[in-house]
């Protein structure tokens, strides 16, 4: 399987590990633009760590750098990864600044990668990333997918369309941009096969990364509303895995796999329960390529 890891490694000779940074920013989902509270699977930090309402990012860095020093003192180790909310929206000023910061450690962190809604990455925003491509070895920009059916958005409250996802890989591309899609297993109204066809979107547009993550319930979010009423299904660890390896197969080789699994801190799970560890769902992943006697991209294009 063609791992973060692995390839991290051919091309710098180690693992780069990631560094999130929150520049405490919002969403047209959560101020009204689209609409209000965020994705039903979203909770108040925005996917990510909550950290600008305590530190300014370069305290951030700090923290975060020493924590990825521990193990990795030497040369290039980090990936510099602004995580929360929309990194792109409502306008470009911060993250501007954000970058003119980050470029002054880019020995330390060679790739810079800026996540974002679909609907807000603009030709403004994709000539900014292009900008910092002198700056830094490589520049991503992280783009939520999460379901390939549009009738889905509306029932998890995103209020984005796949044409968006489309438009915005484009652009990206145009400018020498990479892109890592996310995708979701599991959310509510997703159809059988809903994770092979967000693949096959993912690759039609041209992604150079993918991360796939399950519908988990977390504090804070619509989502657990629903799911303390019942109404929400969620995933066992064997229906995932046999997902996510279908997915595999119909992935080409050459897309890098981010992530095989979400997890989040214990004081902000909720469901669903009992679940292995990541790298045991990563090894379960992997035995059941094994098992089948497959491999990522065995049917690509089928």
């Amino acid at each position: 399987m063609n791992t973060l890891g692995r390839a991290l490694k051919a091309r710098y000779g180690r693992r780069l590990r990631r560094v999130p940074l929150d520049l405490g920013l919002s969403c047209p989902n959560r101020d009204g633009v689209s609409g209000y509270g965020g994705c039903v699977y979203c909770d108040l930090s925005g996917s990510g760590t909550g950290a600008a309402g305590e530190l300014s990012l370069a305290q951030q860095w700090q923290r975060e750098l020493a924590r990825v020093r521990r193990s990795q003192p030497e040369g290039p180790a980090a990936i510099a990864y602004l995580q929360s909310y929309s990194n792109t929206y409502p306008d470009l000023l911060p993250l501007a600044a954000a970058l003119e910061f980050l470029s002054g450690h880019a020995e330390t962190a060679p790739i810079v990668s800026v996540g974002t809604r679909p609907d807000c990455f603009s030709p403004a925003a994709a000539a900014l990333l292009a900008a910092q491509l002198g700056r830094f070895r490589e520049v991503w920009v992280e783009l939520g997918l999460e379901t390939a059916d549009d009738r889905v958005q509306e029932i998890i409250g995103r209020h984005d369309r796949l044409e968006n996802f489309h438009r915005a890989c484009a652009l990206a591309r145009e400018h020498g941009i990479q892109v890592v899609a996310h995708t979701i297993a599991g959310l509510p109204g997703e159809r059988p096969g809903g994770l092979l066809r967000q693949v096959d979107e993912a690759v039609e547009a041209g992604v150079s990364g993918l991360k796939f993550h399950q519908l988990m319930v977390l504090r804070r979010t619509k989502l657990e509303h629903l799911w303390r009423q019942g109404g929400v299904v969620l995933l066992e660890p064997r229906q995932y895995i046999e997902m996510v390896a279908d997915a595999l197969e119909r992935l080409p080789g050459e897309v890098v796999v981010h992530r095989l699994v979400a997890e989040n801190p214990p004081e902000n799970y909720l469901a669903p329960e009992g679940w292995p560890s990541r790298a045991k769902v990563h090894g379960l992943i992997e035995q059941e390529l094994r098992d089948r006697g497959s491999r990522q991209g065995a049917r690509a294009g089928a």
